[in-house]
């Protein structure tokens, strides 16, 4: 099965559709991605908390759990 995937570039807010790219393969040329399995079909709610957990991930300070992972954050 196919992974979808949902992309944009660094500096992209992502106020406007066109912000975003998506597909069925990753573009590898764009900073950040998001990719979901085919077949798994999440819901809206499933994909906002692993949005939060990601966003969490890279917050969390106090555990540095980015540096960790080999994320170098900047700080």
């Amino acid at each position: 099965m196919a992974s979808h995937y949902v992309g944009f570039a660094r500096g992209i807010e992502g106020t406007a559709q066109s912000d975003f790219v998506t597909g069925t393969s990753s573009t590898g040329t764009l900073l950040y991605e998001f990719r979901l399995l085919d077949g798994v079909t999440p819901s809206r709610v499933e994909i906002i908390k692993a949005l939060d957990a990601i966003e969490r991930f890279f917050a969390d300070h106090e555990n540095d759990l980015a540096s960790v992972a080999g994320f170098d954050c900047g700080g």
